[in-house]
């Protein structure tokens, strides 16, 4: 008798006495029917050295109006070409994840409570106007910087962008929460996200402070964190709740919110308290026709398939990123920019300086081997004796021969057994087949487990145990 198993997403039971989800680790799902199975499970890219910056990297952005690479490195304001050369062009105080909103006549920085501007004429400069304050975010919008110290929103002048006015300062009033963080809208309103509300401004050219809130438009949900929120498409992410709920990660629409978290997800994030939330960061990027998310928690990385999520379900969208082999090391790049002249995301970094590009011919981080993890739903097999565990896999295309994959068996959900090896593949060996054989008698139910770590990527489709 053979039995179809899913390796999308598996099972574990928790210390709390629960039934967990297993999420797959450095692995997510692509949408394709083959084998008789809707989909396949592939090895997330790898990092490759694209440069070396000034330190921990703390923001990044592609500046269309001057074609420049700008980030925020360590305590340097730094541009990188597309050979990857790294030039200082001047010096942000703090280490908090940095702002870089963008004129069409310069690049503005918001870093530790200050504000900078950078042209190719006037050079690098901190804005000390005494209207100022201590601002944590900023959105460039209708020719003005727009501004949110947490209390407070406020703007630059039309004609001078250094210029702060303290007629032009006003409160997003639906509730008095703080508002930590904005962004603008793609028919270009202004969001100013407070830590329960969600409220949007539109430009109307008054005296003072040029904008005026859209009241209809108001939504009673916000974020944890000034950068916690990334835009996808047509709609933003953002990790944080209502008042008096958990948090959690939520798509925002037109006048709603939904929540895109599953219990495991929530888990995971309720592993932390709030004031270590509030440094989390949620970016975007897409590759290969597919959205992605990203959710840097203090340490985890979650990832959710947003392109998967709409065809085959939230529940078996969500991947956990890591960078090591025998723990948990958060996944180590962030603040992902799309380079034009290169065709790729370029990343900083967690750990140091480096500078890195997503690159799919390669599975290492920076060389260093990384786990993956894949688990398999449990499976009632009582009284039964396993013969073969086959998966479906795409052999020949791995470039060195430690392409080992390990399988182990849980019969608890807790703990797993010996493992069995074998092997992916070897180099331009198209016919390999992937079956692991007489892996022994089951009692009551079985869990399978394969894990991997090698220089070689990989993917599996369709897994059967037969068994009788």
């Amino acid at each position: 008798m053979e039995t179809p198993l899913n390796l999308i997403k598996g099972d574990s039971i928790g210390t709390e006495t629960d039934y967990r989800d297993s999420l797959p680790v450095n692995m997510y799902a692509v949408i394709k029917p083959i084998f008789g199975a809707a989909g396949y499970m592939v090895q997330e890219p790898g990092l490759t050295q694209y440069a070396t910056g000034a330190g921990i990297d703390r923001g990044g952005i592609w500046n269309e109006r001057q074609t420049e690479h700008y980030r925020v490195s360590g305590g340097s304001f730094v541009k990188i070409d597309s050979a990857g050369t790294v030039t200082t062009l001047g010096s942000i105080s703090g280490s908090d994840t940095a702002s870089l909103p963008y004129s069409f006549n310069t690049q503005g920085i918001v870093a530790d409570g200050r504000f900078w501007l950078y042209d190719t004429t006037s050079g690098f400069r901190e804005v000390t106007d005494s209207d100022l304050g201590n601002p944590i975010d900023c959105v460039w919008v209708d020719g003005y910087y727009f501004f949110t110290d947490g209390e407070f929103i406020f703007h630059s002048d039309l004609i001078d962008e250094s210029s702060i006015d303290p007629l032009k300062f006003a409160t997003a009033e639906f509730m008095p929460d703080p508002s930590l963080g904005v962004a603008k809208t793609q028919d270009n309103k202004v969001i100013v996200f407070g830590r329960y509300t969600t409220e949007y401004f539109v430009n109307v050219a008054a005296d003072n402070f040029a904008f005026q809130r859209v009241a209809t438009r108001a939504i009673k949900i916000g974020i944890v964190g000034t950068h916690a929120k990334a835009e996808s498409g047509d709609a933003w992410f953002i990790l944080g709740g209502r008042k008096e709920e958990g948090i959690s990660v939520h798509r925002l629409g037109v006048g709603a919110a939904e929540k895109v978290a599953t219990r495991e997800v929530d888990k995971i994030i309720g592993q932390y308290t709030e004031t270590e939330l509030a440094s989390s960061v949620i970016e975007s990027y897409e590759e290969d026709g597919y959205s992605f998310i990203l959710i840097h928690l203090p340490s985890h990385v979650l990832k959710l398939n947003v392109t998967f999520a709409k065809k085959g379900g939230i529940d078996q969208a969500w991947t956990i990123l890591k960078s090591d082999v025998a723990g948990d090391d958060p996944w180590r790049a962030k603040h992902g920019v799309f380079e034009p002249r290169k065709g790729q995301w370029v990343y900083g970094d967690k750990i140091n300086g480096t500078v890195g590009i997503l690159d799919n011919t390669v599975s290492t981080h920076y060389g260093e081997i990384s786990e993956w993890i894949l688990q398999t739903p449990f499976t009632n097999l009582e009284g039964q004796s396993i013969d073969e565990f086959e998966v479906e896999t795409i052999p020949g295309f791995t470039t060195t021969e430690d392409a080992t994959v390990f399988l182990s068996l849980t019969y608890n959900g807790v703990t797993h057994g010996s493992e069995w090896t074998q092997l992916y593949g070897l180099p331009s060996d198209y016919g390999q087949r992937f079956i692991i054989r007489r892996l022994g008698y089951v009692s009551d139910w079985v869990g399978f487990k394969l894990r991997g770590a090698t220089r070689s990527r990989m993917a599996f489709s369709r897994a059967v145990v037969s068994h009788g």
